[in-house]
């Protein structure tokens, strides 16, 4: 079963990062939203291109994230490149680059193509889904195994759902869900909205709003997505049983508050 590429990927210890809640816990999520929706959400058009970098730990090992959005005509390609920093970088280990090929229909994000190399240069890690939406069916390369999948109607894959996921929020969606292709399987992934919260980057305070990423995992993802950036992701953080696995902070962004 693959599971969720990108930053956790390794093994991540504790980042420390200053939250503090805006809002006490009584107060409805649905009034919790009314004040952080920015004014004109429902004007959106789609995502416009975008860069953001982020720093992560996990198992005592610095990690640095660049996530870049692109677009040519109707064409966007998304790429998130991870890679050791430090002593990690000692590891031999490379770059790891997962991409996504999509466009956008009707307001919806539809993949054509997601891709990732790990960094190890191992041909029977590389995963590659080719979305073949005229026949309904996608075509995966996993583990070193070929397979032919049924797809189901607005299937996302695991980079481009927190596009499709900063899209709905913008139109008003409070709690969206995904179907994700994740290689071998298709999985549900439900955005639980928690609470709001600020967060401290670079010494600012940032609005956000906390979700709970609900895959029926036993690894538990949270998201912090600020409304003052267009839902960008601002912080993040993995916990199994109980205990922080990974966590990381949005240090520099081409969108700003």
């Amino acid at each position: 079963m693959l599971r969720t590429y990108g930053i956790f990927r390794y093994r991540l210890h504790h980042i420390k990062c200053s939250v503090r809640c805006l809002y006490p816990k009584r107060v409805p999520l649905w009034l919790l939203i009314f004040f952080l929706l920015p004014a004109q959400a429902g004007s959106s058009n789609g995502i416009q291109p975008f860069s953001a970098d982020y720093a992560i730990t996990r198992s005592g090992l610095n990690i640095e994230r660049k996530v870049v959005l692109t677009r040519s005509g109707q064409d966007y390609h998304l790429t998130a490149s991870t890679r050791l920093k430090g002593l990690g970088s000692l590891t031999g280990i490379g770059t790891m680059v997962e991409q996504s090929y999509f466009q956008l229909d009707s307001g919806r994000i539809r993949p054509n193509l997601y891709t990732v190399d790990d960094g190890t240069k191992d041909g029977n890690r590389a995963v590659r889904i080719e979305f073949d939406w005229s026949s309904g069916t996608s075509h995966v390369h996993y583990r070193g195994i070929d397979l032919t999948m049924p797809l189901t109607p607005n299937v996302l894959d695991p980079l481009s759902f927190e596009l499709m996921a900063r899209i709905d929020l913008q139109q008003g969606v409070t709690e969206p869900v995904y179907t994700v292709h994740e290689g071998d399987q298709l999985r549900l992934y439900r955005f639980v909205l928690e609470q709001a919260e600020t967060v401290i980057l670079q010494g600012q305070p940032v609005q956000s709003l906390r979700y709970f990423i609900d895959r029926k995992s036993s690894r538990q993802l949270y998201y912090w997505l600020s409304p003052e950036l267009d839902y960008m992701v601002v912080k993040l953080k993995q916990l199994r049983k109980g205990k922080v696995k990974a966590e990381g902070v949005l240090t520099r962004s081409s969108t700003n508050p």
